[in-house]
Formats: C-alpha cells, sequence, structure tokens
C-alpha cells in the first residue's frame, strides 16, 4: 500500500535496502515514487499520483528543513495567508504548507491540521526526522528501531525486507487478536514492529526515539444546545467536509451500503455534482445491503454498480486480502479486494463514510452505559459485547505453553486503553474507551483500497467529529440526533429503509426499535430451524454483506478450505492452538449449537498468516 517507507539511520550498512523497502510498497506498476537520500535520511513518497502530486521533498527557504507527505489536508486557505506573511511558498502544495506551518508553530502545527495525512520532517542540521500521522491513522505508519536505525512503512513487510531484523511473532498481538479482534495501542503480528498510535509524532535522533501525542479526544459535551440548533450546525458542517473535499480534478465516488453513513455523504453533495456520479455497493445480490443502496442509487441519480459476493469470491481472495493487511482483518473481509478492482478503472477519490455510526451515531452508547459505570462493570460489559474468545476460551484455543500470555494479554490491552481515558465523567467512559480502541483500528479496512484508489473520509472531518462529541451523550444514544439530522439534510434519503432496522430513520423510534427486534428475531429462527433438521433447511441471510455464519455450514467449498487450512497435519497454526479445540469448535458450528463463524474465520485468517510471513 502507497505511503511514506525508509530508514534513518548514520550508517549505509545496505546500499540496496531502500529499493527493497519501495519494492514491497509497489504494488502496482504505476506508482510514483519520490525519494530523498541524504544520509542519515533515506526516505521515499510511494503514491498513486492523484492527491498531492507536486514532486517531493519540498525544502524551506533556508533549506534547513524537509518535508516529505502522503495524503491531503483541507481548508486552510486563512491559515495559509497567515503564513505567506512569513514564509515564500514556491508551490500550492500541501506538503509545503505542513512545512512552513511546522516552522511557524513547531508540534502544535500538527493539531491544526484536516485531514489524512503521513508526514516526514527532516531537520538536515540536527540530523533528526518526525514521523507523524493524522487523528484516525488513515495513513499508517509501522516502525522498528534497530541496530541503532528506524525503519518505517506503510506496513510492515518493507521493514522484514531488513535482512538483519530477526522475523518473530508478537504472541501478545495474537492474543489480543484473537480476544477482541482487533488491534489496540500499537501492536502488530510482529514483535519488535510498531504502530504508530493516532495523532503521534515520533521523533528519532541520536539514537533516541521518542512518541508524542499532538492530539487527544477532547469529550465535553455542551448542555443546553438544541436539537433544531444540533442539526443545522451538522448538516452544514458535514456539507462544508464534504465540498472542500472535492476541490481537486479528479473523478469521485461513493462505496454505498444498506446504513446511514454513505448515503449521509451523498445527501451533502450538491444534486448537480452527485448526478451520474459513480456509487457501488458489494454484497450478494438479493441481501439488503445491496438492495437499499440500489435504492439510494437511483434516488440520487447516480451512476451505481452492485459487484456480487459469493463464497467463492471469499477464498479466492483470502490470500491476497491476508497479504495486503498482514493479518490485521478477518479474511471474510476478502471480498473488498474484488470490489474495488471492478470500480478502479472509474473512479480516482472513493469517499467512505468512515465511523459516523460511532461519533454521531452513538453506536457503541446503550442506557445503562450512557448512566455510568464502574472499570469493573465496564470491562464485564465490554467482554460481553465485543470479545471473539472470551477468557476461559482462552485457555481451550491457545496450547498450554501460551497460557500465562492468553490470560495476560486481553486484560493488559483493556486496562491500558482504559488508563489513557481523560473525563471524569462516568457517562462518557465506555463511548470515549471505543473512540481509544475500536476507532483507531477501523481504518485498517481501507487497506484494500488503498492500494488502487484514494479514500477520503468526510465524516472524520475535525470540526464535524468536535460538533459530534459536543453533544451529550443522550443526544446521540440510539441515533436519535443522527435520525434528525438525516431528515434535515435529506428527506428523500431518510425515508429510505436502514438495513439494521429494516424501517426508515424518518419514522420514530419505536419502529427503529422495533424493526431492529423482528431482523433479530427473523435471523434467530432461521439458526433454530437449520439446527431443528439438522442442518436440511438453510435459508441464507438476507440483510449483510456475507452470510459468514450461513456459508460456514452450508457452502461445501467453505467446510473444506476451513477443515484443510487448520486440521490438516500441515497446519502451521498447530505450534499454538489446539487442534481438538478447534475440531469442536468446527462441529458446533456445522451442528448448530453454537455461532462460531467469526472465531474459525479469525483463526484461518492466522494460520494463513503464518503461511506467508512466518514460514
Amino acid at each position: 500500500m502507497p505511503g511514506l517507507v525508509g530508514y534513518i539511520s548514520d550508517e549505509v550498512r545496505d546500499e540496496q535496502l531502500l529499493d527493497r523497502m519501495i519494492g514491497a510498497v509497489v504494488h502496482e506498476p504505476w506508482y510514483k515514487v519520490d525519494r530523498y537520500v541524504d544520509p542519515p535520511f533515506h526516505i521515499a513518497r510511494v503514491h498513486l499520483g492523484k492527491f498531492s502530486p507536486q514532486p517531493q521533498p519540498v525544502f524551506n527557504e533556508d533549506r534547513t528543513l524537509c518535508l516529505l507527505m502522503e495524503g491531503r489536508v483541507y481548508g486552510y486557505d486563512e491559515e495559509k495567508r497567515r503564513l505567506e506573511g512569513k514564509h515564500r511558498f514556491a508551490s500550492d502544495s500541501d506538503a509545503e504548507f505542513c512545512l512552513h506551518l511546522y516552522e511557524d508553530l513547531g508540534m502544535d502545527s500538527f493539531q491544526r491540521l484536516n485531514g489524512n495525512f503521513s508526514l516526514a520532517i527532516c531537520h538536515l542540521k540536527e540530523k533528526k526526522a518526525i514521523l507523524v500521522n493524522d487523528r484516525n491513522t488513515l495513513r499508517p505508519i509501522y516502525y522498528a528501531q534497530h541496530n541503532g536505525a528506524l525503519l518505517f512503512a506503510p506496513q510492515a513487510k518493507p521493514i522484514l525486507q531488513d535482512a538483519t531484523f530477526k522475523k518473530e511473532l508478537d504472541i501478545e498481538g495474537i492474543a489480543m487478536n484473537l480476544a477482541y479482534g482487533e488491534f489496540w495501542g500499537d501492536k502488530t503480528l510482529f514483535a519488535g514492529i510498531r504502530y504508530l498510535e493516532p495523532a503521534s509524532a515520533l521523533t528519532f535522533g541520536g539514537g533516541q526515539l521518542t512518541r508524542t501525542q499532538y492530539w487527544d479526544l477532547n469529550y465535553k459535551p455542551v448542555s443546553g444546545i438544541s436539537d433544531e440548533e444540533a442539526v443545522e450546525q451538522l448538516t452544514a458542517a458535514l456539507k462544508k467536509a464534504v465540498a472542500i473535499r472535492m476541490t481537486d480534478k479528479l473523478r469521485y465516488g461513493i462505496s454505498l451500503s444498506g446504513g446511514l453513513d454513505s448515503r449521509a455523504v451523498l445527501a451533502a453533495i450538491e444534486p448537480a455534482q452527485r448526478k451520474g456520479m459513480p456509487t457501488f455497493v458489494y454484497g450478494p445480490l438479493h441481501c439488503g445491503e445491496v438492495k437499499i443502496a440500489e435504492q439510494v442509487a437511483r434516488k440520487c441519480g447516480t451512476s451505481h454498480r452492485s459487484v456480487e459476493i459469493t463464497p467463492e469470491v471469499i477464498i479466492q481472495n483470502a490470500e491476497r486480502a491476508v497479504w495486503l493487511t498482514e493479518g490485521r482483518m478477518s479474511i471474510w473481509l476478502s471480498y473488498m479486494v474484488p470490489a474495488y478492482k471492478a470500480i478502479a478503472g472509474d473512479i480516482d477519490v472513493v469517499f467512505d463514510g468512515l465511523g459516523f455510526g460511532q461519533t454521531l451515531g452513538g453506536a457503541f452508547l446503550r442506557k445503562h452505559r450512557v448512566a455510568g459505570m464502574s472499570k469493573e462493570a465496564m470491562y464485564a460489559d465490554f467482554q460481553h459485547d465485543r470479545s471473539v474468545f472470551r477468557d476461559a476460551e482462552m485457555l481451550k484455543v491457545f496450547l498450554p505453553r501460551y497460557h500465562d500470555v492468553a490470560r495476560e494479554a486481553p486484560a493488559n490491552a483493556f486496562g491500558g486503553v482504559y488508563q489513557r481515558m481523560s473525563s471524569a465523567d462516568p457517562r462518557l467512559a465506555f463511548d470515549e474507551f471505543y473512540w481509544h480502541s475500536r476507532l483507531a483500528y477501523i481504518a485498517t479496512m481501507h487497506v484494500y483500497g488503498r492500494d488502487l484508489v484514494e479514500i477520503s473520509c468526510p465524516t472524520v472531518d475535525n470540526d464535524l467529529n468536535t460538533l459530534a462529541y459536543n453533544l451529550p451523550p443522550e443526544k446521540r444514544l440510539g441515533h436519535y440526533i443522527y435520525r434528525l439530522f438525516l431528515k434535515h439534510l435529506s428527506p428523500e434519503l431518510a425515508r429510505i429503509p436502514y438495513n439494521k432496522t429494516m424501517v426508515p430513520a424518518s419514522w420514530p423510534f419505536l419502529f427503529w426499535r422495533a424493526g431492529k427486534a423482528y431482523r433479530f428475531g427473523k435471523e434467530t429462527i432461521k439458526q433454530r430451524l437449520y439446527t431443528a433438521s439438522k442442518g436440511k433447511i438453510y435459508i441464507p441471510n438476507s440483510y449483510k454483506y456475507i452470510d459468514d455464519v450461513g456459508w460456514l455450514r452450508a457452502s461445501s467449498a467453505w467446510k473444506k478450505y476451513i477443515r484443510d487450512l487448520l486440521l490438516s497435519p500441515g497446519s502451521a497454526s498447530r505450534e499454538y492452538f489446539q487442534q481438538d479445540y478447534i475440531q469442536s469448535l468446527i462441529n458446533e458450528h456445522q451442528d448448530g449449537t453454537r455461532d462460531n463463524a467469526d472465531r474459525i474465520l479469525r483463526l484461518v485468517t492466522f494460520e494463513l498468516f503464518l503461511r506467508q510471513f512466518m514460514t
């Protein structure tokens, strides 16, 4: 995946290392590469040639600083006018703006940047480098301090190109991923390779490495704001966030779904601009996600495409998906690989409604959570809500020699996130916890698309998110303010059903809750029919992108694929996991006594990771 790649080292021990690191990032022959080599700096910017296409690096006037940037920043016209009174701009690039802003304000400059970006700033006299990412890690940076050098890249693969770097597994990373299905903080599956956490600046010089968090969630709800005022402000902010992201002469498109986030982004685009705009959805053609997305596209007059997903598509793209994400995402998301290939020829920039259901929609909130919870109660609630493998199951799946890690890693991960929370208001604890954990992780899904197209997320705009988090949690609970906002933004799109409830956002909340209960009950009946009939009656899931639960039971191709990977004598994961327990997970799922789909697919993902990276 494109990004900033290279190493900082006074010693050039390997003349070809930077070339190999670049080669590990260049997945397509048409990628563009800018280089800067002036020891100790050995840096390249690998990009698609769409965002910020001007040559890099850029230098300040006295050439004491240089900067390479991947990505885009937005809405800085006023700030630039202020800087033009102090600095000479040689170009109209985002990179030069970031450089002069840093020259003027130092580390305080980063919190003023609104967009998705990664930066490498080189202090040429001090021989010091600073790596910076955005608030949501939309342009990831992986790094390793090794033999007196700092290696970095948008993925781990380039770091592994250093022949002296010993490739080893991080067992704590495995345990965290199996427990929660996610990676929090700086964890990866590779020992010694770290993930730069959101809103961070990594400084390296003289062999010393420090990390500074330049911004944190300032969650201070403002009481007294009326619904009407909140809706007006949110509508204006989203429209502005979309507009400033459409100033480039590029082909914009939208990834639609049956949810509310993508349609909100589409609704924020001026009608004349969205007419004929490319939109797409992926999934089984009969599923609710696809059908609702098609309704939204027809209402807006877009040029729409539905990319069909079948059980075979997941298997065919599983290895590529694991290779791209380096085991961070489950293989059930591998359908994104062919989906983005299908649209890449028509779209330069895909708009994505990342995280809006969590920030404005309060998807993680419940009444009992908003009421306030102790740390112990919060941990128990979190375990119930989000765990893939619970505490007792971790000891069953891991071999005994890993039990200490299996016991400690999940709780340590939870505690690490919890300790970083700053709010003294217990009502905000659960929401803030999810911001520090899940919202910092889900951007990993963009890896599939960013191999081919740029992805832009107006829904994580700085100003828009500030407004969302200024709202009391009670207003965001149950999508309350979100539904009012969508009705104001686009009454016609608010009348189209929401996939998770199958009723429109414009309907009263009573129907919203009833629709959700009906959908849940319908799927429960399907599961019970399957169990009661001993697998003879299988009714496909009708509302999700993929029917992972059903396909693991009904698809002979899936069943064979899973068993061959996890239970064959040559399975690499035998070194870590208990085969009898994996067999029991598969049997339970097949006979319908328990839904183990997510657990099984996580294990398959790890098996493929081991085969690709550790053998």
